[in-house]
């Protein structure tokens, strides 16, 4: 939009002909790590459109951008089988993709050198089942792999890995929220997960949103709103160290929580019929979770970008800019003066309704603790470009990199076709 003022350096692009998502949304990474200068980077992609297969590229130290490298194959046309990527102790390289809905077909890669994107050889499979992996590093060297099992209506989980190689630990369910549904509706309730480690790394802030699996039209909107069908937010808290769960005021909640636990128990915000999505997190100097959360208004395409944290007793919420889609990524961290940092993305006039989001890739700050928020600048893009999914590259122990970004961006006003033509293309960010 024109009142965004454009500074700062040029994003860098180095893949071409990806799919939407090939720099996914918060539910999945992290995508990106950071290593004695260099990044290594994964994505998905097809030069001849169809299915969109994980590749990984690698830029030295020095500035170079490797060639792409494809690391296997995927089943279907779906952009839910993005790579993700992490190092183990050893510092080989782990791959995982090909990872929904039907058991056993998540496929795990392992390189056959450290830090090595040239020669990849098969590893153990992780779980039988596995959709929207995140996988987090603990200040410990321990590895966290939260994920879904078993499709919309499954259920949340983790495993750890005292290594980053050896996921034989068992996992249970987590949340499950139509275990056991007391109330009429709740039969159908699925959930969507972000997550982040705490301060200490020992716990798990987890932010969901519920998920309407009913073929109804939604009231508010006079339609039927499909994937959108997102609602409400809650927070748990995941001790890692027991596997306990527990509440924004350290109370106990048993395990899996259903619908009706969260709703009686961790509910943030309920939002009515207004569709949401999942939030980003920012832990502050307390350990309390913060975060940046979409949600539509009265209009589909009238969204706003809420920041949200516990002050008191209470969960308090302040505006900070306007959106036309609840799928419109974002990422917070904290600046050098402590100040809050808001990478999002904003309302791109005249594209159109697009049902996985687009627009201006926009920075925003808060000196005074979230209260209030000031647009700083937009990252530059070519003319006539939409950018979505900005997410943080991490280095080996699990630290994002400051004011470094990954995300993808395509020429609109169109939305990026399923089965191709693949006209995405992925950037990397500095500004350090």
């Amino acid at each position: 939009m024109s009142h965004i003022r454009r500074a700062g350096p040029l994003p860098e692009s180095f893949a071409d002909f990806g799919s939407d998502k090939m720099i996914y949304d918060i539910r999945m990474g992290p995508q990106g790590l950071f290593h004695e200068g260099s990044f290594f980077i994964v994505y998905q992609a097809a030069r001849e459109g169809g299915f969109a297969h994980p590749h990984i590229v690698r830029r030295h130290a020095d500035g170079r951008w490797s060639g792409p490298v494809r690391l296997g194959r995927v089943a279907v046309s779906d952009h839910h089988m993005a790579p993700v990527l992490w190092a183990d102790d050893r510092r080989h390289l782990h791959v995982l993709y090909n990872a929904h809905f039907s058991l056993n077909q998540s496929r795990h890669r392992v390189s056959a050198a450290p830090m090595d994107i040239g020669r990849w050889r098969a590893a153990p499979p992780i779980a039988p089942s596995i959709t929207y992996p995140r996988l987090l590093t603990c200040p410990d060297g321990r590895r966290v792999l939260y994920y879904r099992a078993l499709g919309h209506m499954g259920y949340w989980t983790y495993k750890i890995s005292p290594d980053g190689a050896d996921w034989s630990a068992p996992a249970e369910p987590l949340v499950d929220f139509d275990r056991d549904p007391r109330v009429p509706g709740d039969e159908w309730a699925g959930s969507y997960h972000s997550v982040a480690l705490d301060r200490a790394g020992r716990g798990l802030h987890i932010a969901l949103v519920r998920w309407d699996e009913r073929q109804r039209v939604n009231p508010l909107y006079r339609r039927f709103v499909n994937l959108w069908s997102r609602y409400d937010l809650y927070y748990l808290k995941l001790d890692l160290r027991t596997g306990r769960l527990f509440n924004i005021e350290g109370r106990r909640v048993e395990r899996p929580v259903n619908r009706r636990m969260a709703r009686e128990k961790c509910l943030v915000w309920e939002t009515g019929e207004r569709i949401v999505n999942m939030p980003s997190i920012l832990a502050d100097a307390e350990d309390r979770p913060q975060f940046l959360f979409p949600v539509a208004g009265n209009r589909l395409d009238r969204c706003r970008f809420w920041f949200i944290r516990r002050e008191g007793d209470r969960w308090a919420r302040r505006a900070v800019t306007e959106t036309d889609n609840i799928w419109n990524g974002s990422h917070l961290e904290y600046d050098a003066a402590g100040g809050i940092t808001a990478f999002l993305v904003g309302r791109a006039e005249g594209h159109g309704e697009l049902f996985y989001g687009g627009g201006t890739l926009e920075e925003w700050r808060s000196s005074d603790g979230g209260r209030r928020w000031r647009n700083v600048a937009g990252i530059e893009l070519p003319r006539g470009f939409l950018a979505n999914n900005p997410k943080p590259v991490e280095d080996l122990a699990g630290r994002p990199l400051p004011r470094t970004l990954l995300f993808f961006g395509w020429k609109g006003p169109a939305a990026i076709p399923p089965a191709g033509p693949f006209r995405g293309r992925a950037y990397l960010w500095r500004d350090a």
